[in-house]
């Protein structure tokens, strides 16, 4: 279904508030929606209704009240293909049939691995999927049921760091992240956390959003380039190499979020890791 949902929206319910969700709910309180916040622990804001709801569980999520907008930001509560078609299979099927009426909007946080590229070939939103994990497959087929069901924008996001999020500094503060003994680059795309904040944001409120965003940073990077910057930022040890035979991964490209007006606040990774571990 196309989308084209009010700039202004009254009552948003956002599913699954962890950081990213929490942060989200945030912004649409400072714009003075009514906000309802799902998870299974009870986080919540000021400012924020907060209902204590089980994916898993449709018994938890009866009596929802109703929503303009749904912003689906869950985490698979595991690795496992099972726990993918969870977070975006079942449970935005069970959050829609627990709603009194279905939302003018649904906003689904995605990931740039529906791609399954692994050349370090160039992509945008009309590139094709071809997931190559059950995990990726999961998600790409949430993301078409999702479409299906309601008026929908997918924000397909690369690697998001941020507050919080510090296990790749970590391994390379302990020396344990590697890089390639000859340079071959390993293409790797991030966003950092108040960037994605801000484009799922703009997804909910564009009078009309494309149904397909990536949101990433201005400069896909070799791993290779990521790990000795923080290498440099945390005065790490030097990384051990390994043999890489080729190149992988993928150059995600942000014009399309770009052209609806954001613009990150981090555009690259330095920026991002400099505020963090500066």
């Amino acid at each position: 279904m196309t989308s084209a949902a009010p700039t202004e929206p009254a009552r948003i319910l956002v599913v699954g508030a962890g950081d990213v969700g929490l942060a989200l709910a945030g912004r649409f309180v400072s714009l003075g929606a009514e906000v309802t916040t799902l998870n299974r622990s009870g986080r919540r804001i000021d400012g924020a209704r907060s209902w204590r709801g089980d994916l898993a569980d449709p018994a938890t999520l009866r009596g929802l009240p109703a929503a303009d907008t749904v912003a689906f930001t869950t985490a698979p509560p595991g690795r496992d293909e099972a726990a993918y078609r969870l977070a975006y299979v079942d449970g935005p099927a069970r959050i829609l049939a627990a709603l009194p009426s279905p939302p003018g909007r649904a906003v689904l946080t995605s990931t740039t691995g529906v791609y399954g590229i692994d050349d370090g070939s160039w992509i945008d939103e009309a590139s094709p999927t071809a997931p190559t994990r059950a995990t990726a497959a999961a998600v790409r087929e949430g993301e078409t049921r999702l479409a299906d069901a309601v008026p929908a924008v997918t924000v397909r996001a690369a690697g998001i760091y941020g507050p919080g999020r510090s296990r790749l500094p970590d391994r390379v503060r302990a020396g344990e992240e590697p890089v390639a003994a000859d340079g071959t680059p390993r293409w790797t795309n991030r966003i950092h956390r108040d960037d994605l904040v801000a484009a799922l944001l703009l997804a909910a409120t564009h009078p009309t959003p494309p149904p397909v965003l990536i949101a990433v940073d201005d400069e896909p990077a070799p791993r290779d380039e990521v790990i000795r910057n923080l290498v440099a930022l945390l005065d790490a040890p030097s990384p051990p190499t390994i043999e890489v035979p080729a190149p992988t991964g993928k150059r995600c490209r942000n014009d399309a979020l770009r052209s609806l007006g954001w613009a990150p606040r981090y555009p690259t990774h330095r920026e991002g890791y400099a505020s963090l571990l500066g």
